[in-house]
């Protein structure tokens, strides 16, 4: 079992958030892409996949991870 679940996750949704941001804010109103892009979230599913590395215990995980 590896722990990589939490960034493949992350990167699905970023991909859709980018179909998001392009349809949404730059191609309406030209705004830029690093005001709207949640640049937090794949640093803390890399932060929440290595928890799970460390301490193999869903519980910790959830705690410590989150």
């Amino acid at each position: 079992r590896q722990p990589f679940g939490a960034t493949i996750t992350i990167l699905a949704l970023l991909a859709g958030k980018w179909v998001t941001i392009v349809a949404a804010w730059w191609w309406w109103s030209n705004y830029p892409y690093n005001f709207v892009m949640p640049a937090t979230l794949l640093p803390s599913a890399v932060v929440l996949d290595i928890v799970l590395l460390l301490t193999r215990n869903w519980t910790l995980t959830a705690g410590i991870g989150a």
